[in-house]
């Protein structure tokens, strides 16, 4: 690491990247150490422009060192550059470079000294305003994805331009060398008080009308990072401020995907975010209470959910999974003018509106029951939709303490009058209501209509809350209140023009991506899967409840096995739509095929998602070394195709799987049940898929002695079922241990090498009675458990 001022200039650096600033001018560049580019230049830090930027004032300028730098990140140092205007109205600013001494990374953090004697609101930091990109290069074959919230749409366009929310990653190669790549990979990194954006655009911008209204002068390519807070956070005067959030920046990693990647582990690293894994079915009684979503079957009340977790117990569904029952108290206000739960919150308004039934009057009875059947308890709230009487009774914990709009009728999801979340004592019944509720059983949240919390022109009790750190507010008093282990999902789907953004990480485990739907099409995986680098580190996205019937009509076996495949492997959280007394044992096989879910710290990874496709159909997942689980997907839901994805060659413009063009692998088709031979590493994996058909293959690489390949329990065939897998040369024994459910028989299919006569001699296995089925080049071992619990058997095959 070294760190250098001097009359002139400022600098910091590692190996690998420097950021250097010129003192005279303020202005700064991005340089690629390895390669000698100029990634970013003349890049200025512009604090609160508006939306026409007056003529800037003169500034001076000054380095300081601010020292070493120990956090979740690693160790590293700081520079700090002052920006301090010699006349006018602005505040004195200063601009944060951290650098770590083996990372690729910069981070980028800010600050504000009120020189005035009034309190001053600052709102919007461009820690990077109008860099100039490409080093005089022409960019070709440029590609953006935006790191996508909620919601909101997230595609990879053929362009350099874009401006998004929370951040984004640009990649392209340089016209003046046919395999020379570049990529930029930028966003929110701590979230505290501020939203993030980033923006590439031709021109300098002109004006700013916000909602993605600007203007541009030039042709110049420039990129602009911004940390902003739509209401601002207050300095008072002469204070210095040190804003707790900061921008990432990597320009040095070549491949997007690991540049995405670690971006992702940067962030939930930072934020401390490990969101708690949906490893169960949630069956959601609204849903399935509606007839274009569900059943039409009333059973969103708390005495129909305890029936239907009986009939889940009866099943057979627990010999797999937990399973969880949402229980959604939504009284609307046009039923009884205005007045609902909301609010209120107890026992009391929740049965009078219908949710709490008899016997089942509290959530203490109903969740006791529910504990008893071997389920869990969720509930919902709605973030800011008071009941009128509830607001008439605390018109001081209302935004503003202004209730005098409460006689004007407005449709549900735009309320006149809201909860301001600042004010200590509301916080206070929150955060006891939420002890409550978590002593009373209740483990999960769904927020529905966030949206409303989102209170952009302030009017809070407390004045040191900024908009965004007003709306965190919501979620960690519920955090607070129900512990690490409640699960906190936010129904973040952009309404009134809300900001889609990251900004509850490392707070709510779960983020919608979808409208109201209980059926299933291709961008529904898609905006998850483009999420991967995020996906189970930051968040965990979910596309809304899924049904296995469509107009009464049970859905065919490839439609059900698909969503299945697709929500269990992208996703990993599947909410109900269908009842369990209207599963038939077929859907609740399949059902069970997708738990437990993936761990969290990795996803499946789009491969393709850079050769011109909306919606990736080549996913990869990295078992190990030798094994990678790949998911092909058809998202044509009219015709059947056929995909040849190569096995070998990079990835960024073929798709591949990413495998050894030397090696050779076993390849096996999980719904099939089929062992489909050997390919070579230079071959192409040809696969025909129906229309909607989603599928998971399990590839591992021939390595001379006999090998696992597949089951039949597990999706990823054997990751979760199977541990402690071994091959001794010398002894030709092959040994894994497996986890049996009760009543079902286990089947574990072994590839055999062609070029080995080996002739199985003796098999053994505890707790399990065995079954070895011979197929020519590979052998099926059945294995069924010998008591009516499940059991672990350890297996011992000699060659």
């Amino acid at each position: 690491m070294q760190l250098n001022i001097n009359k002139n200039n400022a600098s910091i650096s590692n190996d690998r990247v420097a950021i250097i600033f010129d003192l005279s001018t303020g202005r700064y560049n991005g340089v690629d150490k390895v390669s000698g580019k100029v990634m970013i230049q003349d890049a200025w830090f512009r604090l609160d422009p508006g939306e026409v930027a007056w003529k800037d004032p003169e500034h001076k300028y000054k380095a300081e060192k601010i020292g070493s730098v120990h956090d979740k990140l690693g160790t590293g140092q700081k520079l700090r550059i002052w920006y301090m205007p010699v006349k006018g109205y602005d505040p004195h600013r200063f601009l944060d470079v951290t650098l770590y001494g083996d990372k690729d990374f910069v981070v980028l953090g800010w600050g504000v000294k009120n020189i005035h004697d009034y309190t001053i609101r600052v709102r919007h930091a461009e820690v990077l305003q109008q860099g100039l990109l490409f080093d005089g290069q022409i960019p070709r074959d440029s590609k953006v994805l935006r790191s996508g919230a909620g919601n909101e749409r997230n595609v990879v366009e053929d362009t350099w331009e874009i401006d998004a929310h929370n951040g984004a990653m640009l990649t392209y190669q340089e016209n003046t060398n046919q395999d020379a790549r570049q990529t930029i990979v930028a966003g929110g990194l701590v979230y505290k008080e501020f939203a993030k954006s980033f923006l590439t655009h031709k021109g300098r911008i002109k004006e700013d009308m916000g909602l993605n209204k600007k203007q541009f002068e030039g042709e110049d390519p420039y990129i602009t990072l911004s940390i902003w807070d739509p209401y601002g956070k207050e300095v008072g005067p002469g204070e210095i401020w040190e804003s707790l959030d900061s921008y990432y920046l990597d320009f040095i990693t070549i491949d997007p995907f690991d540049s995405l990647e670690t971006y992702g582990q940067n962030l939930a690293k930072a934020n401390d975010a490990n969101p708690n894994a949906y490893d169960f079915p949630t069956l959601c009684g609204w849903m399935v209470s509606t007839k274009n979503l569900g059943e039409g079957m009333h059973i969103n009340h708390s005495t129909a959910l305890v029936d239907q977790m009986e009939k889940a117990k009866k099943s057979g569904i627990l010999n797999y999974t937990l399973v969880a029952l949402r229980l959604e108290p939504d009284y609307y206000c046009y039923g009884n003018q205005g007045d609902t739960q909301q609010g209120w919150w107890n026992d009391e308004y929740w049965s009078k509106y219908g949710a709490l039934t008899e016997p089942y009057d509290s959530f203490k009875k109903f969740s006791n029951a529910i504990e008893k059947s071997g389920g869990m308890v969720f509930t919902y709230f709605q973030v800011s939709l008071p009941s009128n009487d509830f607001a008439r009774k605390h018109p001081t914990w209302m935004i503003n303490d202004d209730i005098s709009l409460l006689h004007v009728d407005h449709p549900h999801h735009r309320p006149l009058v809201r909860y301001d979340y600042t004010n200590s004592d509301f916080q206070a019944y929150l955060l006891d209501m939420w002890k409550r509720l978590k002593e009373d059983g209740v483990i999960g949240i769904k927020f529905d209509y966030p949206e409303t919390g989102w209170e952009r022109n302030g009017g809070f009790d407390d004045k040191s809350y900024t908009t965004t750190a007003a709306y965190r507010k919501i979620f960690e008093l519920s955090r607070e209140g129900m512990g690490k282990d409640a699960f906190l999902h936010e129904r973040n789907l952009g309404e009134t023009n809300t900001p889609m953004l990251d900004c509850t990480i490392g707070i709510v485990d779960l983020q919608r991506v979808w409208w109201d739907a209980s059926h299933f099409e291709p961008e529904m995986a898609s905006k998850i899967g483009l999420r991967w680098f995020k996906q189970g580190k930051a968040f965990i996205y979910y596309p809304d409840g899924k049904s296995f019937y469509y107009n009464g009509e049970a859905l065919p076996q490839v439609e059900r096995r698909s969503f299945l495949t697709l929500i269990g492997l992208l996703s990993g959280r599947l909410e109900l739509g269908t009842s369990f007394g209207s599963m038939t044992e077929e859907m609740q096989y399949d059902l069970s095929r997708i738990f437990p879910v993936l761990p969290n710290g990795q996803a499946f990874k789009p491969v393709d998602m850079f050769i011109g496709k909306d919606h990736p159909e080549i996913y990869t997942y990295d078992v190990n070394e030798d094994w990678k689980q790949v998911l092909l997907v058809n998202n044509d839901t009219e015709n059947s195709t056929v995909l040849t994805p190569p096995l070998s060659g990079n990835q960024v413009t073929t798709g591949s799987f990413g495998l050894d063009e030397n090696s050779e692998y076993y390849a096996f088709d999980f719904w099939n049940q089929k062992f489909l031979g050997i390919y070579k590493g230079s071959d192409t994996f040809k696969v025909e898929l129906k229309p909607k058909e989603a599928n998971v293959f399990s590839i591992h690489k021939v390595t001379g002695h006999p090998k696992i390949i597949g089951t039949n329990r597990h999706i990823m065939g054997g990751m979760m079922e199977l541990s402690n897998i071994s091959w001794s040369e010398k002894d030709k024994v092959l040994k894994f241990d497996s986890q049996l459910v009760k009543g079902e028989t286990m089947k574990i299919f072994i590839a055999l090498p062609s070029n080995m006569d080996y002739k199985k001699k003796k098999i053994e296995a505890s707790n399990a009675r065995v079954k070895v089925i011979e197929n020519g080049d590979s052998l099926i071992v059945e294995l069924n458990p010998k008591n009516t619990k499940a059991q672990n058997s350890t297996v011992s095959i000699t060659f």
